[in-house]
Parts: structure tokens; sequence; C-alpha cells
């Protein structure tokens, strides 16, 4: 019988435990994330689609100050891959690769039900990207906008996320990454 009584409280008290915790409450989170990049730029005539696979670490701080919504606030370095095709222009073949990076920082929306999050987000990326074109590099830089949405997933300290972002990067058509995250909430 006594047996039976520590079960029922161990699992009242892990129970509790979770309650307290169905959404992010303030404070600073760390994160990393893997997914799929894509950059359609036009290229002489002819149309580069391409992707790669993307990566980014993050770091960012909740708040929950505002009824119904939170509000954040996050910086990452994103590496959108080397995206590479050959393209055929005049019946000459040209290897032509992307190579794109940066920094950014954004604000995120966030509206908590329970356990899930969904999120919209935007803000700035510092970026440096370099055209390869038959083994002849050109390189460019700016800061252009970005923005994108998400859905969240708590479970205790632990965050999985799955999101979309859109880059508006000078000169290039397209820009966009759909990755899956996980993140750490202190």
């Amino acid at each position: 019988m006594v047996g039976k009584w520590w079960t029922i409280t161990a699992a009242l008290a892990l129970g509790s435990m979770s309650v307290s915790q169905l959404h992010a409450a303030d404070g600073l989170y760390l994160g990393a994330g893997v997914g799929a990049a894509t950059v359609k730029d036009n290229f002489n005539t002819e149309t580069f689609d391409q992707e790669d696979v993307a990566y980014r670490a993050f770091v960012g701080w909740r708040f929950d100050q505002v009824p119904i919504i939170d509000l954040a606030v996050e910086a990452a370095y994103t590496n959108f891959g080397k995206p590479s095709q050959t393209i055929v222009q005049g019946g000459a073949a040209q290897n032509v690769e992307f190579k794109l990076h940066g920094a950014s920082l954004a604000g995120l929306l966030i509206l908590p039900l329970g356990p899930i999050d969904l999120y919209a987000k935007g803000g700035v990326i510092d970026w440096k990207a370099d055209q390869t074109v038959n083994g002849s590099t050109t390189g460019r830089s700016g800061t252009d906008a970005f923005y994108g949405a998400g859905i969240g997933f708590y479970l205790w300290i632990l965050a999985f996320r799955a999101e979309y972002e859109r880059y508006q990067i000078k000169d290039v058509d397209r820009v966009q990454m759909l990755s899956l995250n996980v993140l750490f909430q202190f």
C-alpha cells in the first residue's frame, strides 16, 4: 500500500512541474537549428534555383509581460550553405555557386497556447555573399530585412521549433529557409 501512495505522490509532483511550465517563461534561451536554404536568382538569361543544407545558432530573451502574447528578441548567425548549379548558356556549361551567411537580429511576437507557441518574426540580417562562376568569385555584402513564422513545442526547459524565413537580400530574387530548431530555456 505504501508503494502505491509513493507512486501517486511522485506522479502528482512530476505532473505539477509540467503544468507550471506549460509555456516558456521570461528568460534567456540558446538554440541551434538545421534546415534547407533555397537561393533563386537570374544568371544572365538563365535561372539559378538551388537549395543546400543550412544551419544556425541563436540566443534570445523572452518576455511574458504583455497579456495574451509574449515578445522575444533574438540574435543569430546563419550559414545558408553553398547551393550550386551547372547552367548551360549558348552551348557552354558554367558552374555557379552561392555562398551566403550572416548575423541577424529579430523580434518575435508569440502566441502561447499551452505547450504550443505560434509566432511571427521580423528583423535585419547583416549578410555576406560570394558568387563563384567557373572558379572566379565576386563578393557582396549588405544589411537587409527578413521575416518569418513558426510553431514551437515546449517540453519542460527544451523547445522544438519549425520555422520558415524569407530574406530580402539585395539583387537576389529569393532567399528562403525552412528549418527545425531546438532550444534550451534557462
